[in-house]
């Protein structure tokens, strides 16, 4: 009997709490004046009321972005690669920042979850979202006319450009007629028609077409850039305009990023080239990172990024270093071991010349036989040499590295034979200890 009761107990107390659960839970509640959202979050979730909110506003905006899905209209975007769906996604993500007065009309609590019935009215909402877009349009006015009224502070007058589409791309399914200098305009057709005229505006040239570089040098070389915007058929010169540099083909250390001065010129800075292939090429372009850093609507830093301007192309004519190979032996030039050093100059990315003028570099080679002497016991004769080596700078005669190696040794059944082995001898050392070192250290450091 009293299993029977508890049975029973249970069934009322079941029942109680059913007859106490809310319609709105059962059958989501439909209001033609009204976004609606009922969700449903674990109360073993943290702040699981707040959870609840914050999802009933990411239902809410997802129904006023299909409500702007229905009215948008956004040829222009669909013409720069910017897909509705992408203005769309930005407008929900405004409007889960800006969604307000949202009501909590219920709850409802079990021993497990929350439930949270929230509504916000298409009437309000649609009257606060047309004040915020009438303060937009103004604000973006004024930006549109300081783009206009940029000449040679182009610069700032770009950056007001993509402050003005910021203010007006969360509003392109709205009406953005308005006047402007006395006509009518769409005021985001005009924002976006400007940012798409950008590249042709603009005109970025070296003073030199071409520059002629030895690859592997320390040499700083600089060549002039201009940039100018072309407005109504005039060229401007662009002041503190950000360039970045790159090379389109070969390899080198350059200073990437650089700003033109009150003129509008800038200086290509080339340190170094790094790669021995010819020719190579260099292009500057205007640095769009200098404006998308302070951008923050992912629609305009697209539009912005997708633009394609012309770029300024500098060709490099590269060569390899120019050696020049000074030899001697007991004070003679030009015997045949001197061209295995050339061998070895070249191997190691020279160009060996017979031209000292034409040439970077000059090595002096300086072999002396110092001794013969004949050993009885292995009936051999033996002769020691030395090697002065020494590293120059061609075109000053500064000499820059120096060396001597010294009791080199070899044996042959002749004296003359055991001469000339010394020389060999002497070569080989030279290239093995010293010539690898002189153009990695020196050279091409």
């Amino acid at each position: 009997m009293k299993r029977f009761l508890y049975l029973l107990l249970l069934i009322l107390t079941a029942c109680s709490m059913a007859k106490k659960q809310p319609e709105w839970i059962l059958e989501m509640p439909y209001d033609n004046e009204y976004y609606s959202a009922v969700v449903k979050i674990s109360r073993k979730a943290p702040n699981y009321v707040e959870l609840a909110r914050n999802n009933a506003i990411l239902e809410i905006s997802t129904q006023i972005s299909v409500q702007i899905d229905s009215d948008i209209a956004l040829k222009e975007t669909e013409e720069n690669g910017i897909p509705s769906s992408e203005i769309i996604s930005r407008i929900r993500s405004s409007s889960n920042n800006k969604i307000r007065d949202l009501q909590l009309v219920g709850t409802y609590e079990t021993k497990n979850d929350y439930w949270a019935y929230y509504r916000l009215s298409k009437r309000e909402y649609s009257a606060w979202r047309k004040t915020q877009c009438e303060q937009a349009m103004a604000q973006a006015l004024n930006l549109l006319a300081d783009f206009d009224s940029s000449t040679s502070n182009i610069v700032s007058g770009i950056t007001s450009l993509l402050q003005g589409l910021e203010l007006i791309v969360d509003y392109t399914d709205r009406d953005l007629t308005t006047l402007y200098k006395g006509n009518e305009i769409n005021l985001y057709n005009e924002l976006f028609y400007r940012l798409n005229r950008l590249p042709e505006t603009f005109s970025l040239k070296f003073a030199n077409n071409e520059i002629d570089l030895t690859a592997k040098q320390r040499e700083r070389k600089t060549v002039t850039l201009a940039v100018n915007y072309n407005k109504n058929g005039q060229e401007y010169p662009c002041s503190n305009f950000p360039v970045c540099f790159i090379f389109s083909s070969g390899k080198g250390e350059i200073i990437p990023y650089t700003t033109t001065d009150e003129n509008g010129k800038a200086e290509l800075i080339i340190n170094r080239i790094t790669s021995f292939s010819n020719p190579q090429f260099i292009e500057a372009k205007p640095d769009k990172d200098f404006w998308l850093a302070d951008r923050d609507n992912t629609v305009v830093k697209s539009m912005f990024n997708n633009l394609r301007f012309m770029p300024a192309a500098i060709k490099l004519n590269v060569r390899h270093p120019k050696a020049y190979l000074e030899y001697s032996f007991d004070n003679t030039p030009g015997t045949d071991f001197r061209n295995i050093l050339i061998k070895k100059l070249q191997d190691l990315d020279l160009e060996v010349t017979e031209n000292q003028n034409a040439s970077d570099w000059t090595f002096k080679v300086n072999i002396y036989n110092r001794s013969s002497n004949y050993l009885p016991l292995l009936n051999q004769y033996s002769a020691t040499a030395d090697a002065y080596i020494e590293l120059l700078q061609s075109s000053n005669g500064k000499s820059i590295y120096n060396t001597n190696l010294t009791g080199i040794k070899s044996t042959a059944s002749l004296p003359e034979i055991a001469r000339k082995m010394s020389e060999l001898n002497a070569v080989n050392e030279i290239c093995d200890k010293v010539m690898f070192m002189l153009v990695e250290q020196y050279i091409m450091f």
